[in-house]
């Protein structure tokens, strides 16, 4: 029994002593303190990338040709119930960067222009 007492209490001892933060050095202040030195900017932004497009350094190919490349299952591009990993048929479309010149709901016109087969972005 003594045996089984002092190794609790060693247990216990190293225990106590392996605590590495004190109360007021929680993990939330270390983060904090962390984030707001620039340790490392990815973790704070998510970059997602849409069905539609490819991002290879500062450069983004997107386009209907490039997710026509991307889909594994081609007819669900044109399927209108086709799960959300394809993506919307709206992110293809261009739309009227001037709606104050006529086009509109208004003046009888939607607002796009037409479909973007392919785009490079800088």
């Amino acid at each position: 029994m003594k045996k089984f007492l002092i190794f609790a209490m060693l247990l216990a001892g190293f225990t106590a002593f392996s605590q590495s933060t004190t109360g007021s050095d929680a993990m939330d202040s270390q983060i904090r303190r962390g984030l707001l030195n620039g340790w490392d900017q990815n973790l704070i932004t998510l970059q997602t990338e849409k069905a539609n497009e490819i991002r290879h350094g500062n450069v983004i190919y997107d386009g209907i040709f490039v997710q026509f490349v991307k889909s594994d299952n081609k007819l669900q591009l044109i399927n209108p119930a086709a799960p959300p990993e394809y993506g919307s048929g709206r992110d293809n479309l261009i739309e009227d960067p001037s709606p104050e010149l006529g086009s509109g709901p208004e003046h009888g016109n939607s607002g796009h222009e037409g479909l973007k087969l392919f785009s490079i972005q800088f």
